[in-house]
């Protein structure tokens, strides 16, 4: 399913989270260079990173691009929530390996709360 997400232009990695839990979730980080264009060509306002990851136009597109890998699932097996990480990540963070993905323990670990949240909330 991560892989899955991948294949979208606007996501660069995504760390889906479901074990033990009731359902699927997913945190996300956006491709800066082709979210930052969509959000210029559709006239969203955004400063930097962060403000372009709470944009609910961002949102929106993330979530249209979730709900089309989801399709390709069962329904138990698809993501039901899931979250933008609003910090640009780069080679220097912990969170990621030298190739530039998410190392899934460290950012489980860093956006438990975040994650967390996303249980509590229905």
């Amino acid at each position: 399913m991560e892989n899955q997400l991948k294949f979208s232009p606007y996501v660069t990695d995504a760390v889906v989270i479901g074990d033990a839990r009731p359902y699927l979730t997913c945190l996300v980080m956006i491709d800066l260079e082709n979210v930052a264009h969509f959000a210029q060509v559709q006239g969203v306002p955004f400063t930097n990173y962060k403000s372009l990851c709470h944009a609910q136009e961002i949102v929106d597109l993330i979530g249209a691009e979730i709900e089309q890998v989801n399709r390709r699932f069962a329904r138990v097996e698809t993501i039901k929530k899931f979250r933008l990480i609003d910090q640009l990540l780069d080679a220097e963070d912990e969170e990621l390996t030298p190739t530039q993905k998410l190392k899934r323990r460290v950012v489980t670990e860093t956006y438990s709360a975040l994650i967390d949240e996303m249980y509590r909330s229905r």
